[in-house]
């Protein structure tokens, strides 16, 4: 299996949004039929941090349809699996759900993010009800591989490690925004995650 991660800069200033849209969107169109995996980090649609739910709603309504729409024809396209994360309109409101897309462009999987940030809940004020009650980890098959998924924050649960052994994953995908971690420590995160999970 041949997979491309694409991973923008880190962005500070949320007026630069429209060029990290911009860039995403042409990695995108560079994807090719080589490939039969793409995945982008958290936040696809909003990878310039928003500093207020207002920004956040401008930027979810302005983008998270395109990304989802230019994600399943990407897939569709070079016949990959193809997995961005995004702002995505529930019943409860907007969640922080990583949408994973199969080679036919269909939508085949939707995690949403177990353990949201504070800022997430107090000020973006994204739906977290769901996070209170218990769930299992969410694991998908596709083409015989087992898929499991994590987001950003939830990686620091190590508790959950043991959880999502069990349900026999070939695959996490974890995407991620950005965390003030050093690098060493998110690959000591990552190597214990692998290590008790046997899984890549």
């Amino acid at each position: 299996m041949k997979a491309r991660i694409i991973q923008p800069a880190y962005a500070k200033a949320f007026s630069d949004i429209e060029g990290y849209i911009s860039w995403e969107l042409s990695e995108l169109e560079k994807c090719d039929e080589t490939l039969d995996i793409v995945v982008f980090p958290e936040s696809t649609d909003s990878t310039c941090r928003a500093e207020t739910r207002e920004q956040m709603l401008e930027i979810s309504k302005k983008y998270s349809s395109l990304i989802l729409d230019r994600a399943a024809e990407t897939a569709r396209r070079i016949s990959a699996i193809v997995v961005v994360n995004v702002k995505y309109p529930t019943e409860g409101g907007l969640r922080n759900s990583t949408c994973v897309f199969g080679r036919n462009g269909e939508m085949v999987g939707r995690y949403d993010k177990q353990h949201l940030t504070p800022g997430e809940v107090a000020v973006l004020k994204l739906d977290s009800g769901y996070t209170y009650e218990y769930s299992e980890p969410y694991v998908i098959e596709i083409e015989g591989l087992r898929f499991g998924f994590l987001t950003c924050y939830d990686f620091y649960f190590y508790e959950m490690y043991p959880v999502v052994a069990r349900k026999n994953v070939d695959i996490i995908i974890g995407c991620s925004h950005q965390r003030s971690d050093s690098y060493e420590a998110l690959e000591i995160i990552n190597r214990f995650l692998c290590y008790h999970t046997n899984a890549y």
